[in-house]
């Protein structure tokens, strides 16, 4: 699939980690980038040259999710740099996840919110609109020191939990994504081109978005 001389987006994860490993061992001649800090760390550690930047065009870019549907819309909410991995997703000719094949349901896993990037200076209003939509919504809090979490950008992170499942997820988002102070949300819908899942015995699957169909 990844050929020399194409140009490779590798975004955040422990599958993307292993894909990155993967082609510092080939010796494969490709032009890399990422918008994950640690994948961009991982890459300097294996010798591989990497840039934050996004290319003007990318052949392929990689990804990992926290929960794809029989679509292949997909939430990406645990990283919180969703706002990042869409300016590359869109610059891409395909947009690939790496993921377990347990993560694949008919929907969207209600376990996983829906990720809100906001202005610090709207967030609470952000955070009290998605409430009175049925919502739980939560600011995020830092994992190592007090206070709250802050994305690349030095934005907040809202987390939103459905209370039953995500059926009007795509309607929910939408009205969401519009409030002002909102940079981006963690819901991909339609922007995933392929799926490659690996079930507990490591038997690859390849599903794409237009057929939906099993590849190899």
């Amino acid at each position: 699939m990844i050929q020399p001389g194409m140009k490779i987006s590798l975004g955040g994860g422990s599958n993307v980690a292993q894909l990155t490993a993967a082609i510092a061992a080939s010796n494969l001649t490709v032009d890399l980038c990422s918008p994950a800090e640690a994948t961009r760390q991982l890459a300097y550690q294996l010798g591989l040259s990497i840039t934050a930047q996004p290319f003007e065009k990318i052949d392929l870019a990689f990804d990992g999710c926290d929960s794809l549907d029989s679509q292949l819309n997909a939430l990406k909410s645990n990283g919180g740099i969703h706002t990042l991995e869409k300016s590359f997703a869109a610059r891409a000719d395909r947009y690939l996840i790496l993921a377990p094949l347990q993560r694949l349901k008919t929907s969207l896993d209600p376990q996983i919110p829906l990720t809100l990037e906001v202005v610090a200076l709207n967030a609470k209003i952000i955070q009290s609109t998605a409430q009175q939509l049925g919502l739980n919504a939560k600011i995020r809090l830092a994992q190592v020191v007090a206070g709250y979490a802050r994305t690349p950008l030095g934005n907040l992170l809202i987390d939103c939990y459905s209370a039953n499942d995500w059926r009007q997820i795509s309607q929910i988002e939408h009205q969401l994504s519009r409030l002002n102070g909102v940079v981006g949300t963690s819901y991909f819908e339609k922007i995933v081109t392929d799926a490659i899942l690996f079930d507990n015995n490591e038997k690859i699957r390849i599903l794409g978005r237009n057929n939906n169909n099993e590849k190899i």
